[in-house]
């Protein structure tokens, strides 16, 4: 006599459960597995949101060499970076890391195979100053959700990290909404060793984005400063210790989207 079908219904969906659970299991245990991995940790200060800190890392190794961001994470007390490739250890990884009103720090690490490593992010109180600008023409943001993203680009990590090509490491420092006359202010951290190099050198740069706050759509890629003396030969921000209250900005050549 055959089964009635609710009962085959319920074993079909318990041999199921059953096979979620294993694989459950087997994903527990491997992400366990990976505590064995080398690695290097960054522990934070209590004061310092872990959701606030960025880190960029460049590791090399038998395989090369790798880089990347780690991803941001809520009530966290450390990041771990696992300094390994396709089973292969890293020999040494190179950190910078950042967090919203202190001096960005940089770490070198050597790593052997079984390396389990622990660093401090010390907040160092960054010194800053207070940008007032304007975003012209308004009629690019008029009747948008225009949210200006203000980003730090280290072109000075190419050297930190030995390397000569690849993306320049961005750090975001903020992100403000301009008034219906496109008026904005922003504070921005002046990092010691960016007030100590030569302004004629492309150290590091400032660069200004627009975009939707609902949909993240780029209203504009490369907001440019309108006055020559403040502005880079790639258009960007130039780092300086003062800038003019309403300092305009407009569209770049390639600014969009």
């Amino acid at each position: 006599m055959e089964s009635p079908l609710w009962e085959v219904c319920v074993v079909r969906w318990a041999f199921a459960i059953l096979l979620g659970m294993g694989a459950l299991q087997s994903i527990a245990s491997q992400s366990f597995s990976t505590s064995d991995s080398p690695s290097v940790s960054i522990s934070l200060p209590p004061n310092v949101p872990s959701e606030m800190v960025q880190i960029v890392y460049h590791m090399v190794g038998p395989f090369g060499g790798r880089g990347g961001y780690v991803k941001q994470g809520v009530g966290l007390h450390s990041y771990e970076i696992v300094s390994s490739e396709e089973g292969n250890a890293a020999t040494e990884i190179k950190m910078i890391v950042y967090a919203s009103g202190c001096e960005i720090q940089t770490f070198v690490v050597p790593m052997t195979d079984d390396s389990r490593v622990h660093r401090e992010f010390e907040c160092r109180p960054a010194r800053s100053v207070t940008l007032s600008g304007q975003i012209v023409p308004n009629e690019l943001f008029r009747d948008k959700n225009a949210e200006l993203i203000v980003s730090y680009f280290a072109f000075w990590a190419h050297e930190f990290f030995g390397i000569v090509d690849g993306a320049v490491a961005e750090f975001r420092l903020a992100a403000v909404t301009p008034d219906a006359n496109g008026m904005f202010q922003v504070d921005l951290p002046q990092f010691s060793a960016d007030t100590e190099t030569s302004s004629s050198q492309r150290r590091a740069s400032l660069r200004f984005m627009l975009r939707d706050s609902k949909t993240w759509n780029v209203i504009a890629s490369d907001l440019v400063p309108e006055l020559p003396e403040f502005r880079l030969e790639d258009h960007s921000l130039r780092i300086q210790s003062y800038y003019p209250s309403g300092l305009k900005f407009t569209p770049g050549p390639s600014s969009w989207p």
